[in-house]
């Protein structure tokens, strides 16, 4: 019986197609003395993207990052039922981010992007169980997600943290033939070590980002399809509001404020295109939720101001009226609402060129 056993397991081995490629392993600490290993950079996040609260979580999403784990490589794409690996944080781990100021964050791990399979200190969690894994891709490379959280608005800074993990496993390397139905391994590439993983954390803010542009909208020549911005003609000043963080603004916060170009004054009475209302608004990218409203230059429930001299937000120009109109040093807008997080909201106000 044990020739037999013996003469099929050298079957096996004349069999095997391929050699044992697999070799799994955890990233090293560097020894005392030598340069540490450069931390994994989780990104940028605003203070309000990072609050959070007992029933608000942070908006920051699940970010991958290296787990120390991988195998250089994997030729054995298909899991065997026998292989295995999990994954354990060192026990008694704080998982924070700190400042150099002191400030502190602390964070969520989890095994999967959605959070699901989440990663308590001192408890395995199996990542691959025979045939079944959390993984989205090969064994090369085990990335572990990060979610970071705060109660209270984080100060701007780079924040740092580490924390120990221990990884066990076991992989079949090499494949002999069938027998009786049935893969059988010849070589496994088994293992256990614990490495450290270093991440760093930029907290900035995330105002809205305002760009300014014009175009020419009218000059008196009508032999030109082309409107040249000369003494007499009108164009648009166009202000574009960007909300870039992953969080909305807070309500009713919006407020821009355009001086008036040298050489420009408003026009209030139109942009000589006959193309809408005075002073135009809307979304250009996403539904941002903002709501928008100009009625006349003394309107004073509207969301528009005019400023002159001294007079600052309470000057009432007339709408035509280029003496009046010469007067304006700025104009203020104030969109209403809340602005959803990446969207882009456009206001246009005419102006002619003196």
């Amino acid at each position: 019986m044990i020739r037999r056993l013996a003469g099929v397991v050298a079957l096996c081995l004349g069999l095997v197609a391929t050699p044992a490629l697999a070799a799994c392993a955890v990233t090293p600490t560097p020894p005392a003395g030598s340069p540490p290993v450069p931390p994994v950079d989780l990104g940028t996040f605003s203070p309000a993207a990072l609050f959070s609260t007992d029933k608000l979580p942070s908006a920051m999403p699940y970010v991958a990052m290296t787990g120390s784990f991988g195998c250089n490589s994997t030729p054995l794409l298909a899991l065997m039922s026998s292989d295995s690996l999990v994954v354990t944080v060192k026990s008694g781990t704080v998982y924070t981010l700190k400042s150099p100021a002191g400030a502190t964050a602390t964070y969520l791990l989890a095994a999967d992007s959605g959070g699901q399979n989440q990663l308590a200190a001192g408890t395995p969690r199996t990542i691959i169980n025979g045939t079944t894994s959390l993984l989205t891709n090969t064994r090369a490379a085990v990335p572990l997600y990060l979610k970071a959280r705060s109660t209270t608005r984080l100060a701007p800074g780079v924040y740092t943290g580490n924390f120990e993990v221990k990884w066990d496993w076991s992989f079949c390397t090499l494949l002999g033939v069938k027998v009786l139905g049935l893969d059988v391994c010849v070589l496994s590439d088994t293992g256990s070590a614990s490495g450290i993983v270093n991440m760093k954390m930029t907290v900035a803010e995330k105002g809205a980002i305002v760009s300014i542009s014009q175009r020419t909208t009218w000059e008196a020549s009508a032999s030109t399809n082309n409107p040249k911005a000369i003494p007499g003609s009108k164009l648009r000043m166009i202000v574009k509001i960007e909300n870039p963080d992953i969080v909305p603004l807070d309500l009713d916060t919006l407020t821009v404020t355009l001086p008036t170009p040298t050489g420009l004054r408003v026009a209030l009475d139109g942009d000589g295109a006959g193309s809408g209302p005075v002073v135009q608004a809307g979304d250009t990218t996403g539904t941002t939720g903002l709501k928008f409203k100009y009625l006349s230059p003394s309107d004073t429930s509207d969301d528009v101001d005019f400023a002159s001299g001294s007079d600052v937000w309470g000057y009432k120009p007339i709408a035509g009226d280029s003496a009046t109109q010469g007067l304006v040093t700025a104009v203020q807008f104030n969109p209403k609402g809340v602005m959803a997080a990446g969207t882009a909201y456009t206001i246009s106000i005419p102006y002619s060129v003196k």
